[in-house]
């Protein structure tokens, strides 16, 4: 049999007291616990608000600097007129409105934030102006508590001897710098706004002006043409004997003013058809001719003049014979001994652009001179491969764009946020203009085909023309250019931004393509969100042209569009621009050429000024004793 066993009772009581130690023990290690967690989430949760206030905070001020350049690309402002003080009293503002201060004074810091070639990677000089980048800091560091940026007190920190704990948290924010590519309308109707074509609209004043500009900017050999225009006048053989008569004979297309020092006896009129008229009995020493009957408002090639005693022989009674011919123009307006001035082109085309396709509306048709050749060389010889001088002319509205592309780039320069520039231009095909070789002419940036030499880019842009390789507007293969070009050149950390520009409907697109199955109007062309489209297109060419914009804009690419003149389509530009995150700016042109000019410098400006909205910049924050 067993026994009864028995626990002595002085073990029994060392026992509980084991027990109550190690309870004391495990109460203040959970009590300790306790403590960190509670204290650990009292500064998570000071440091997130801290943080959510300089973010905030900077992302105000930083608004404030992309207001000043968005003010200064409508009133022409200087764009680093930066209100510094006001930018500070925003970012106070905001904190505030959070419940957190912030010292203006030392707590709000401006800077610029540049690209570094070298790393690829963007630096920031900190009080380096312009000023494109703010860093708001939150303190609470001041061991007064009774002040508004205090050290945070800690719920159980005195049981380790810290009370108190230093928090600080900052955030930057920065106007992001853009990788811009300009893509420029080079078709064939960019000189469309100079021409006698466009005096319906601007008026023949305007026009004959422009003209006269064009003709000398470019300052071809023009002989003994002069801005009159004027018609074909021959002198008639010198009298060597009494009864000889002095004739000269106007030649005024479908009539001829006769001057003779005789009485006139009789005018025969040849035609262009081969046939002629003969007027008999006449007196006096001056007449107007022309077709009657039958030939009225037929063409006249020539006419014999029988006045006094002369006589040709060419017929009965015919008199001295004078012809309108491209020789005889020639010789009357002194071009039969120089060269034509250009590559292409020659004074007989010239001659019979006069007589034939000058607008009668005019008043110059069949006459002669300087701005009878600006528009013969508008219409026919615009091409930089046959009029090698027309960069050199402000031929509207290429001119205009020029002017505000260089007005961009200028305002970019001021600007100095970082952004660089590439061009594309387009016609029947696109290309990336990033070498000039004209004459003593040489620019070039080196491979670096989005860049910051603005003065290179200007030069290149400045040496160019309307229609300068081609005719046609394959809107969609610029799109394309440019997007590709930003693939290959853009910068890591840049805003690829493509500004697209035409005054005329895109008419051209890749043989065999059409939109992908999957296409849907409705969710790009909705501007209303009442989820149907705005804007449908059934033209193939304009439909390349948006698609090839969706694509880019798919692979991070805001595009602005800019539509130039009353013949642009403003319907697909607006598409576009809704489309890929961009805005769309109109240029109407206007009553004059000087208004278009304008309207085409505020554009460039407002382009130059959308500065993408403020970014930020995070940093761990710290959190010291």
């Amino acid at each position: 049999m067993f026994g009864k066993s028995h626990t002595p009772k002085g073990q029994r009581h060392n026992r509980r007291g084991v027990f109550i130690v190690l309870a004391s023990i495990i109460m203040i290690v959970l009590f300790a616990f306790l403590s960190l967690g509670l204290d650990t989430g009292l500064i998570s949760l000071e440091q997130t608000r801290l943080q959510n206030a300089v973010d905030s905070a900077a992302l105000a001020a930083s608004q404030e600097i992309t207001s000043s350049v968005h003010a200064a690309g409508t009133d022409g402002a200087d764009p680093n007129s930066i209100a510094v003080e006001q930018a500070k009293a925003m970012a106070v503002d905001v904190a505030q409105r959070n419940g957190v201060y912030i010292d203006p004074a030392k707590d709000i810091i401006f800077g610029k934030r540049t690209y570094n070639e070298g790393t690829g990677e963007w630096d920031i000089a900190w009080n380096a102006e312009p000023y494109n980048v703010v860093k708001v800091v939150a303190r609470r560091d001041q061991p007064d508590m009774s002040l508004r940026d205090s050290k945070l007190p800690l719920a159980f920190g005195w049981a380790v001897g810290k009370p108190t704990i230093d928090l600080r948290s900052e955030a930057i924010a920065f106007v992001e710098a853009r990788d811009m590519v300009v893509v420029l309308d080079f078709s064939g109707s960019m000189n469309d706004d100079s021409k006698y074509s466009a005096i319906s609209r601007l008026g023949q004043g305007p026009i004959e002006d422009n003209m006269t500009d064009i003709i000398n900017a470019m300052n071809p050999n023009l002989g003994d043409l002069t801005f009159e225009q004027d018609y074909l006048r021959i002198v008639g053989k010198p009298p060597t004997r009494g009864y000889e008569p002095q004739i000269v004979v106007t030649f005024k297309d479908r009539e001829v003013y006769i001057e003779s020092s005789k009485d006139l006896s009789n005018v025969v009129l040849e035609f262009d058809n081969g046939y002629h008229y003969k007027f008999d009995g006449l007196s006096g020493r001056t007449g107007t001719f022309r077709g009657v009957g039958g030939y009225n408002g037929r063409k006249i090639v020539g006419c014999w003049v029988k006045s006094g005693s002369n006589a040709s022989g060419d017929g009965p009674g015919y008199g001295e014979r004078f012809r309108d011919t491209n020789s005889a123009v020639k010789a009357a307006f002194g071009l039969d001994n120089i060269p034509y001035p250009y590559q292409r082109g020659s004074w007989d085309e010239f001659i019979n652009y006069c007589r034939d396709n000058i607008d009668p509306n005019t008043g110059n048709r069949h006459k002669f001179g300087k701005l009878n050749y600006c528009d013969y060389l508008l219409n026919r010889r615009y091409h930089g491969y046959e009029t090698e001088d027309f960069w050199k002319a402000p031929h509207y509205p290429f001119h205009a764009v020029k002017e505000g592309f260089s007005l961009f780039l200028g305002f970019l320069e001021d600007l100095d946020f970082g952004d660089e520039v590439g061009i594309v231009s387009y016609d029947e095909a696109s290309r990336v203009e990033h070498t000039l070789s004209d004459g003593g002419t040489y620019a070039s940036l080196n491979g670096d085909w989005i860049s910051d030499d603005y003065t290179t880019l200007n030069t290149i842009q400045r040496h160019k023309q309307a229609a300068h390789y081609g005719t046609y507007t394959a809107m969609g293969f610029g799109v394309n250019e440019a997007d590709d070009l930003l693939k290959t050149h853009s910068r890591h950390g840049a805003r690829p931004t493509i500004v697209l520009m035409t005054d005329g409907n895109a008419n051209r697109y890749p043989s065999g393509w059409n939109l992908p199955a999957d296409w849907n109007w409705n969710e790009l062309t909705d501007y209303d969100g009442d989820g149907q489209a705005d804007y449908v297109t059934y033209d193939r060419s304009k439909q390349y042209a948006i698609w090839e914009a969706v694509e880019a804009h798919k692979r991070g690419c805001t595009i602005h569009t800019m539509s130039v003149g009353a013949s642009a389509d403003r319907q697909v530009m607006t598409a576009i621009a809704n489309a890929c995150g961009g805005i769309h700016i109109a240029v109407p042109g206007g009553a004059t050429i000087a208004e278009l000019q304008s309207q085409m410098l505020e554009a460039f400006r407002q382009i130059a000024a959308k500065v993408p909205p403020p970014q930020l910049v995070y940093e761990l924050s710290q959190a010291t004793e």
